[in-house]
């Protein structure tokens, strides 16, 4: 199975304003602007999150995020199957935030 570039998750910190609002929970955003209208989804919860994501981006091909993160996502080429990996304590906003990755891809 081919899969597209890891998305970085929720960054700890980020000189990106060109982004939008992508880091308020509570902005508005377009939902019509979807890969695919459905999504196979799986939710790995792990203790430490920065070594299950490094390591996951390693195994499907792509280099590591060489950053920190809160959380990541991982989809198939064709939008249609995503994995959500997350610390065992989250939050809806980063569960929401890699979720919205798995229908838009790389919106941020």
């Amino acid at each position: 199975m081919m899969y597209l570039i890891l998305v970085p998750a929720i960054l700890l910190s980020s000189n990106s304003s060109s982004a939008g609002d992508w880091r308020n929970p509570d902005a508005k955003f377009d939902a019509g602007k979807k890969m695919s209208e459905t999504v196979s989804l799986s939710w790995r919860t792990v203790d430490d999150i920065q070594k299950a994501c490094e390591l996951e981006s390693r195994r499907r091909g792509n280099g590591g995020f060489g950053y920190s993160v809160e959380a990541c996502s991982f989809w198939n080429s064709q939008g249609t199957e995503c994995t959500i990996i997350t610390r065992n304590i989250s939050s809806l906003h980063e569960i929401g935030h890699e979720l919205r990755h798995c229908f838009q891809g790389n919106y941020h």
